[in-house]
């Protein structure tokens, strides 16, 4: 089975009552249209242009907790049909 990669924001909330919820946000679409890699360097490269709004759309996701960017890495997933 094939791979893409995919960005994964990865957080840390400020609530103390926020023990068990997430704290990664998956960047699925820029644009309405999907956002995923055939390489790890397209999407570092894609990363380090657009990291301001990667942070803002993580940030705007787990509004109105207070929250911190951990980082944003790439993560490799298996290729699912049609994608």
């Amino acid at each position: 089975m094939s791979s893409i990669y995919v960005i994964a924001v990865l957080m840390i909330i400020l609530d103390p009552a926020h023990v068990d919820g997430p704290n990664v946000f998956e960047v699925t679409s820029a644009g309405g249209k999907p956002l995923h890699f055939e390489t790890p360097e397209g999407c570092m490269q894609y990363v380090q242009e657009n990291s301001l709004n990667l942070a803002r759309a993580a940030i705007q996701e787990f509004m109105p907790q207070p929250t911190l960017i951990r980082g944003v890495v790439c993560v490799k997933k298996p290729k699912r049909v049609g994608v």
